[in-house]
């Protein structure tokens, strides 16, 4: 896959979707981001953790270099305002790598070697796809948690991004920041 302006596309929304996460975490009380459910991530933190882990595991892999993680589950930041300076970072970090990719680049395979020890190779293009697709799959682990306070979770879905980027006529889409 060629078309550089779909997986950027993905990856606009993936930050968006993040954002939209984050934000209505904050609005939560502490205790109830930290608190431990039924559910493989523990906590909602636990969750928006494991997402940066993933990205940063990932990054690593698209740039040649280890990726230096023991595990899939660290709790990088313990701090929700320290965890999301840290996935904005990596937000514009990924965004600034694809621009910076020539389109050819992207149907390059690229080795890499799981925490389990797993080895595959992956193009460029399905790598940022992985990204994108778990971290909708893993923001929907944040937004079950939010049934179990009970709230309704967040709403990030692909239609919802596409209304949040339109101008007030309606029709004219807006750059992302």
């Amino acid at each position: 896959m060629k078309d550089k302006t779909y997986i950027r596309a993905l990856m606009d929304y993936n930050k968006w979707a993040n954002g939209v996460v984050y934000q209505s975490v904050s609005e939560l009380p502490q205790d109830e981001v930290t608190k431990e459910r039924p559910n493989l991530m523990k906590s909602m933190l636990g969750a928006l953790n494991h997402l940066l882990t993933v990205d940063m595991i990932w990054m690593a892999h698209l740039e040649g270099r280890d990726h230096g993680m023991p595990e899939l589950r660290p709790m990088l930041h313990d701090n929700l305002d320290d965890l999301w300076d840290a996935r904005k970072a990596m937000d514009d970090k990924i965004l600034a790598y694809i621009d910076a990719l020539d389109p050819d680049a992207l149907e390059e395979e690229v080795d890499y070697e799981l925490i389990g020890g797993n080895k595959g190779r992956l193009s460029r293009a399905m790598i940022l796809t992985h990204l994108a697709t778990h971290g909708c799959y893993h923001r929907g682990w944040v937004a079950d948690m939010y049934g179990q306070l009970p709230q309704i979770p967040p709403i990030f879905d692909i239609p919802v991004y596409e209304r949040a980027r339109r101008e007030p006529d309606g029709e004219t889409l807006t750059p992302l920041p």
